[in-house]
């Protein structure tokens, strides 16, 4: 009889120390508010008391446990940039127990919108009213030039805020270069090349003996080379605008050339032809397709030569200008290639679609869009591809094709993007904006990952 009244007097004391609180513990989620939107690191307070006292508080996002903490004050720093969903909602459950494993808990939920999530617009600014078609280059110190349908050239802070603006006397649809000094040089209907220092006053200009739609490169020797609508391509000392020489084609330059590492250069005419010219101005080859070449080269890291044709086809043309392939993609192509990491070429035409080609000259992919692909695509580093459309969006797609996001403006996007060493995409459209996104990292390291080659639209290998 002993023993037993020993034994329940042991299970009492058990009972009381154990399962004697069976009181849960009162948990409140003080922050963020049920229902609100939060961004970037948002902090979660909870406030959690007992009777007797609280042994630990689990905060999960979802059904992931993220944290455990058993002391005061209870609270966790999510950083919500890591989602990749922008508008998503998300519930926030906090847990707290005490030493009797009694469980009290409470729930939120927040939707999450990041400004910076990749496809969100970061700032537009007005460049004029004429429709601009000049594709954005950057500077070194971030600055954004760009040309305009209203004759003239614009330094835009990466703010979005104008830095200055220099007039000429004609559109500008040729894309401005920016040379190791930070000059800016680019042609205009006025038929002059103009060449501005940084800071906006005058440099030089050239006269040309036709209106200049091609966007210069700039040689590492400090040559200016740009096509003009007088059937020639004009070299010029980048310094003090003096004439070199000129190749005359058989009718207008509207491609922007493009400079090989041995020095050559490359362009295209509305003769229907692709020429090799060498530094000295001096003939070294001529490629004839069966339509015009509006489109600018892009260079492959074994130096082979890809340009479209308004043929249709896409062309793929040896250093010594022979024949490698051509793809037909059944359209005009008036547009220029760029290339990925892996040698997949990246062209539009004017059938409404992008095509991604491989290295061989087969299809890798086709995207269609909802009018005609003049914009040359950017490749940034995680794949995606970004260019603009005539339907007025700007599209990012996925390094398989499919859809990652797009962006509807209010014009045509005829311009090519720039993508900054920050992350954000530049680009202008038709209805008199420029237009900053968010992108998802910087440029790919690939042989020409955008139009011109680099942000500085050097054209340059």
């Amino acid at each position: 009889m002993k023993k037993v009244f020993i034994s329940c007097i042991g299970c009492l004391f058990l009972w009381l120390a154990c399962g004697g609180d069976s009181e849960s513990p009162t948990v409140q989620i003080t922050s963020p508010a049920d229902g609100s939107v939060v961004s970037a690191t948002v902090v979660i307070n909870v406030d959690a008391t007992d009777n007797e006292a609280v042994d630990s508080v689990q905060i999960y996002i979802g059904t992931v446990l993220i944290v455990t903490d058993t002391t005061e004050p209870y609270s966790y720093a999510w950083n919500t940039d890591s989602i990749q969903q922008d508008s998503s909602s998300h519930n926030i459950l906090a847990k707290a127990y005490d030493a009797a494993e009694n469980e009290g808990a409470d729930t939120v939920t927040v939707t999450v919108f990041n400004d910076t999530l990749s496809g969100n617009l970061k700032w537009q600014t007005f460049i004029g009213a004429s429709a601009p078609r000049s594709s954005p280059a950057i500077g070194t110190d971030g600055t954004i030039y760009v040309g305009s349908d209203d004759y003239s050239i614009y330094a835009i802070n990466p703010d979005g805020t104008t830095k200055w603006r220099y007039a000429t006397s004609g559109s500008i649809f040729s894309s401005p270069a920016i040379g190791a000094d930070g000059s800016i040089y680019f042609g205009s209907y006025d038929d002059f090349l103009w060449a501005i220092n940084s800071d906006g006053s005058f440099k030089w200009r050239f006269p040309l003996s036709g209106h200049v739609f091609s966007s210069p490169a700039i040689s590492a020797g400090g040559m200016i080379y740009v096509g003009s609508q007088d059937d020639n391509l004009y070299a010029m000392d980048q310094d003090n605008g003096s004439f070199q020489w000129t190749y005359l084609t058989g009718n207008d330059v509207f491609s922007s050339p493009a400079i090989g590492s041995d020095g050559t250069i490359y362009f295209g005419s509305y003769d229907h032809s692709l020429y090799a010219v060498n530094s000295d101005g001096s003939f070294k080859w001529s490629y004839l397709t069966g339509g015009y070449v509006m489109s600018s080269p892009a260079i492959g890291a074994d130096g082979t030569i890809y340009f479209g044709s308004s043929d249709g086809y896409l062309y793929a043309i040896n250093s010594d200008g022979s024949f490698k392939w051509s793809y037909m993609t059944g359209y005009v192509i008036e547009t220029s290639p760029t290339i990925g990491p892996d040698g997949t070429i990246y062209i539009g035409n004017n059938g409404a679609s992008l095509y991604a080609v491989n290295s061989n000259g087969t299809l890798k992919w086709q995207y269609s869009t909802g009018g005609t692909v003049w914009s040359v695509p950017a490749i940034g580093a995680d794949g995606t591809i970004y260019f603009g459309c005539n339907d007025d969006y700007f599209y990012a797609l996925n390094s398989d094709g499919t859809l990652k996001w797009s962006y509807q403006t209010n014009g045509y996007i005829q311009a090519s993007p720039a993508l900054s060493d920050d992350g954000v995409l530049y680009v202008v459209s038709r209805d008199g904006y420029l237009y900053a996104f968010y992108g998802s990292g910087q440029l790919t390291n690939s042989p020409w990952p955008m139009f011109h080659h680099d942000l500085q639209h050097t054209g340059r290998q």
